[in-house]
């Protein structure tokens, strides 16, 4: 498959955000040779359980990138649970960001979400590309989306489907401790996405802005 896309960059508060809600789509991308980069606010330190190194997440992060494609992965510092303390500094990066590179594609987090650092990260996304060439969609992270209706739908082949779970597994750390990381919960929200256009299996998202260069 061939997109017209070159260049598409995935926005997310932690470490694993952008696997479950995009990992087939970052999959698809990425071996359709389109530029992936992916903006990691935090590396989660502060989350670790005790039994693990504080940057465990961090390393998880580098292996599930590698799984999925992710060409240019970037793991800031900002501390985990307190993202909206530095709304502007998160607004700043992403505005330098901005200019250093055009993305025709930005994927980022729902404003609705109820984890406090999705929701910033949402917001100040749109801030910042609000106004650009770049078309904004919104992605849904597990139990923190409820009342998410999306209106675009990404059919995913079991082949991608399979590459993103194996990313997610990457999450050895998380894995222990979360009830939703769990194959059947993930697999059947992929399930119940493609039937809505006509497939096996989709990814879903809100669209916030598109824009068309053929219509110009």
């Amino acid at each position: 498959m061939e997109f017209n896309a070159k260049k598409v960059l995935f926005i997310s508060a932690h470490a694993d955000d952008a696997e479950f809600g995009c990992g087939g789509v970052i999959t698809k991308l990425a071996n359709s040779g389109v530029h992936i980069t992916s903006v990691v606010f935090s590396g989660c330190e502060d989350a670790a359980d005790p039994k693990h190194p504080k940057d465990i997440r961090r390393k998880e992060c580098v292996n599930a990138s590698k799984i999925v494609g992710i060409q240019d992965l970037r793991i800031l510092d900002f501390p985990v649970r307190k993202l909206p303390a530095y709304r502007q500094e998160i607004l700043q990066y992403l505005y330098d960001l901005r200019k250093e590179t055009h993305f025709d594609i930005v994927f980022t987090h729902w404003e609705k979400d109820v984890h406090q650092d999705h929701a910033v990260i949402a917001h100040e996304a749109f801030r910042a590309f609000k106004g650009t060439k770049s078309t904004l969609l919104s992605y849904e992270v597990p139990l923190d989306c409820q009342g998410f209706s999306p209106n675009v739908f990404v059919p995913l082949t079991k082949k991608e489907v399979e590459t993103k779970l194996k990313a997610l597994w990457e999450y050895k750390s998380e894995l222990e401790r979360r009830p939703y990381f769990s194959r059947k919960s993930l697999e059947a929200n992929m399930r119940y996405r493609g039937p809505f256009v006509g497939e096996e299996f989709a990814e879903a998202f809100e669209m916030r802005i598109m824009y068309i260069e053929e219509f110009r």
